[in-house]
Formats: C-alpha cells, sequence, structure tokens
C-alpha cells in the first residue's frame, strides 16, 4: 500500500510541476484595439480577379491536355 501510495503522489506531483513549468506569465493590460480594417469595400473586385484568374487557370490546363 505504501509503493502505491508513493506513485500517485509521484505522478500527482510531477503533473503539477509540469503544469507550473509551462504556465505563461501573465501580461499586463494592452493599449485598446485599433479600428478593424474595411473589407467590404473592395469585395467585389476580388472576386472578380479571383474568378478571372480561375478562368485563365482552367483554359491553361485544358491547353496543356489537349497537346
Amino acid at each position: 500500500m505504501k509503493n502505491n501510495l508513493l506513485k500517485v503522489y509521484l505522478t500527482v506531483f510531477t503533473t503539477f510541476i509540469s503544469f507550473l513549468a509551462t504556465a505563461q506569465p501573465v501580461d499586463p493590460p494592452a493599449d485598446p484595439d485599433p479600428l478593424p480594417a474595411p473589407i467590404n469595400g473592395q469585395i467585389i473586385w476580388l472576386a472578380v480577379v479571383g474568378i478571372v484568374f480561375a478562368f485563365y487557370i482552367l483554359n491553361k490546363k485544358k491547353v496543356s491536355f489537349t497537346k
């Protein structure tokens, strides 16, 4: 019984030491978050460029398959 109790104590001790060793220090309060970047203004242009790029890649692969 004494041997099992020692194993339990060592297991618990090792577990808590590993938690303490990897604990992150507390950071001081940060500055307020900056305003978020506006992404809604150019989303249509991004979609158009993505569609054009997809057609370009697909046509390029079609040409390489036919050769």
